[in-house]
């Protein structure tokens, strides 16, 4: 009887975490998807104005790899597996680099109002 309870106990922790889980991973989709979607057009069916600010944006990444893989995906329209082949690192690698990127801006210009 003990060892059921212990087994169901078990089984809610580990359904409460994947709920949590998903939970979060929703709420990173929503909050980094909406600055993704207005970043991700490629270069030629960008105006002027949003290619300069997009420029602007990615010189402020203090990380040479940031820059590059924000520039590649964001600017070229590259996917993250050309980047990760012409950059000669894993996809992964890229995805990392992207979040850490956009981490970064995200904080440095929630820092300094406009």
């Amino acid at each position: 009887m003990e060892e059921t309870i212990d087994n169901y106990r078990q089984e809610l922790r580990r359904t409460a975490w994947r709920v949590a889980y998903h939970q979060r991973a929703r709420y990173r989709k929503e909050v980094i998807g909406i600055e993704i979607e207005s970043l991700s057009r490629p270069a030629e069916s960008c105006s002027h104005e949003i290619e300069q600010g997009l420029t602007e944006y990615i010189e402020l990444i203090p990380f040479d790899k940031g820059r590059q893989v924000m520039q590649s995906i964001f600017m070229e329209g590259k996917t993250e597996a050309e980047t990760a082949e012409r950059m000669q690192i894993s996809q992964q690698g890229v995805s990392k680099w992207k979040r850490k990127s956009l981490e970064h801006l995200r904080q440095t210009l929630n820092s300094h109002p406009c």
